[in-house]
């Protein structure tokens, strides 16, 4: 069993391999990466080394401010801002946690309205001295909190009211574009630092990955404490014209912009074609649906139409236990049902067809999961084996998960031999390579079909934003389109989330973006 495990796992690894974004997000002109230079508190050395120094380099950078510190070289800092060059907000008095002996304002002393008051005063301070509103922020000592015990609460909703981005400290990694929380951007030392050993690296993995990386510095010169070295900045500087183009360098704000703007064109494409969304955030009615939203509960698969918006005791709306905010919980196997109609949810077509169905579970299915098949969501008018979607765990430990995508019966079976006799049933199955179902996070499950009532029928099916393989659809696929229902949770046990339909095939760079929606389904609905 461990071995069957450890070679499912490297399989795994090497088909998660490269980087989702470098396959989603686009940088402008080609580029591969994003590069931020980033300086704190207003130091002198930011107008009698930093200024000098970037203009010949010919970089533009983030100098994220205090502006009691910048009193005495005003001048300085408005040629600061003549170069190009942004300036950040970084609090009046820079306030930290009160276990530094030298802060004198404590953020544990601090409520929101005072961080509030602080964060705009900073900004009209700024306004006034230099000309310029900051746009983005920089947390002071990374530290992202205010209060104390069970009155501390997390700046971050703050700062992303107020700034188009928040810069942290001492992170470890650079930004995912796509994934990336604006408001709590990664920021990663580069005082002390050397370029060939310490920088160099991190721009490499960059590149490879798509990523932004945000360096953040203090004092600007010669080896010091909380000092970027002016040698490791000339290098730097060195690389990236040698490399340029592969890297794009810019400040925060620039490139803060950009994802934010490139994430609305990745999402344009899916915001089109949805048809169908049901996030339980507020009900169980669908929040977008260009038919019927309501649910409904029946006796069992197949049966009358049942009750609208009426849950069986098996099922109840979860509150905070969502992907994003609510969930559908399925407490126990049981016979009743609860579906969607999908009149005008499925673009359903008698030839050419197309389309795709996604969904978020949460469950351990060995632990989980009764004796028998379980189907999270299965499509159809008939039966699963009749002009028929679903996906599903096998019947016993331990459990496989499969796409199915059956045509009419009469077209692919039709000496009506039962699954269990029958290759060709296995045949059309879809198995994932290694699914990532825990009881402790949340799996994205989707999977499209193309080209349906035609030679080229294809369906493939995706993990986390991996494919899992596809397969030939060459049957006929006949449906009453009245009576197609979209079941859910067939003797299921578990979480569900975001169940939503599109109209068309989404590609492999769509489902990647899909997967990865930092503000989940509802995002395409604002």
């Amino acid at each position: 069993m461990f071995v069957r495990f450890l070679l499912s796992a490297i399989a795994w690894l090497s088909m998660a391999s490269p980087s989702l974004t470098q396959n989603t997000f686009t940088w402008p002109d080609g580029k591969k990466m994003a590069l931020s230079l980033s300086f704190d508190d207003a130091r002198s050395s930011h107008v009698d080394v930093g200024l000098p120094l970037f203009r010949d380099l010919d970089i533009d950078v983030t100098f994220y401010v205090n502006p009691p510190n910048m009193e005495n070289q005003v001048e300085g800092w408005k040629e600061i801002v003549k170069d190009g060059h942004e300036i950040g907000n970084h609090t009046m008095y820079h306030p930290c946690t009160g276990n530094f002996d030298w802060v004198g304002y404590p953020l544990e002393n601090y409520s929101m309205a005072d961080m509030r008051k602080e964060l705009l005063l900073t900004n009209q301070r700024i306004q006034e001295m230099l000309g310029v509103t900051p746009t983005t922020f920089a947390y002071t000592c990374g530290n992202t909190f205010v209060g104390r015990g069970a009155n501390q609460k997390s700046m971050i909703p703050l700062v992303h009211e107020l700034f188009s981005a928040g810069r942290g400290w001492l992170n470890e990694s650079a930004n995912d574009p796509v994934f990336v929380d604006l408001a709590h951007t990664q920021g990663v030392e580069m005082d002390g630092k050397d370029f060939e050993n310490d920088i160099l690296p991190r721009i490499e993995q960059a590149i490879n990955h798509g990523s932004w990386l945000v360096l953040a510095g203090h004092e600007i010169g010669e080896p010091g404490n909380q000092t970027t070295e002016v040698d490791m900045l000339q290098e730097l500087s060195a690389y990236v014209k040698e490399h340029t183009d592969d890297i794009w360098i810019a400040p925060v704000q620039d490139i803060a912009a950009y994802i934010e703007k490139q994430r609305m064109v990745m999402e344009h494409p899916l915001e089109e074609s949805l048809t169908f969304c049901a996030s339980f955030d507020k009900n169980t009615m669908a929040d977008f649906a260009i038919g019927d939203s309501h649910i409904y509960s029946a006796v069992e698969h197949g049966a009358p139409q049942g009750t609208a918006n009426l849950l069986p005791a098996e099922v109840e709306l979860s509150e905070n236990q969502g992907k994003h905010g609510n969930a559908l919980e399925f407490k126990r196997k049981g016979k009743p049902v609860v579906y969607y109609d999908a009149m005008n949810h499925l673009d359903y077509k008698d030839s050419g067809w197309e389309g795709t169905v996604s969904l978020w579970l949460k469950l351990d299915p060995e632990t989980d999961l009764a004796p028998g098949f379980t189907d999270p969501i299965q499509i159809t008018d008939a039966n699963y084996d009749d002009a028929a979607l679903w996906v599903d765990f096998s019947d016993k430990n331990p459990r496989d998960f499969r796409l199915g995508i059956f045509g009419d019966k009469t077209a692919w079976n039709p000496d009506n031999i039962g699954p269990n006799k029958n290759p060709a049933f296995k045949d059309r199955l879809i198995k994932a390579k290694m699914p990532a179902f825990r009881s402790d996070r949340w799996t994205h499950v989707a999977f499209t079909f193309e080209n349906i009532n035609s030679d080229d029928g294809t369906a493939t099916l995706y993990i986390d934003g991996h494919s899992q393989g596809n397969r030939h659809i060459p049957e006929s696929f006949t449906w009453d389109i009245d009576a197609v229902r979209i079941y859910l949770g067939l003797n299921f046990v578990g979480l569900m989330d975001e169940v939503s339909i599109f109209k068309k095939a989404l590609s492999a760079d769509e489902i990647t973006t899909l997967y990865r929606l930092p503000e989940g389904i509802k995002s395409l609905l604002d």
